[in-house]
């Protein structure tokens, strides 16, 4: 929808769009669908406790020798991307279960708020 007066144009983006069968998102909150690219053990691991902001910079994070904390890029948080493309820069592949499953990459798909953006 174009604003009325301006030559701005709101665009939707694709982790704004409502897919079928499921509950939609909330648009008046910011509701989004995003990657989180990782290995399978930390995936299950935020399936079954979620997230956890004391574990940020354990990840792909630049660490000095023989440590296993570093100092993320842009500041420790929980990093999500909108593209795949980006996401699967840290994705890590399956090494062990099904011989299907090995070799392939995992990426979370999740539903989280942005709040109030500007």
């Amino acid at each position: 929808a174009q604003e009325s007066g301006s030559s701005m144009q709101m665009v939707e983006p694709s982790s704004c769009v409502n897919i079928s069968g499921e509950a939609p998102l909330a648009k008046e909150v910011n509701e989004w669908r995003v990657l989180h690219g990782t290995g399978l053990k930390n995936i299950r691991s935020i399936c079954d406790s979620n997230f956890r902001l004391k574990l940020a910079g354990s990840g792909a994070t630049w660490k000095d020798a023989g440590r296993s904390v570093g100092t993320p890029l842009y500041g420790f948080g929980i990093y999500l991307a909108e593209s795949i493309t980006k996401a699967d820069e840290y994705a890590e592949p399956v090494s062990e279960g099904d011989a299907g499953d090995l070799g392939c990459h995992v990426v979370l798909l999740c539903r989280v708020v942005g709040g109030m953006c500007r």
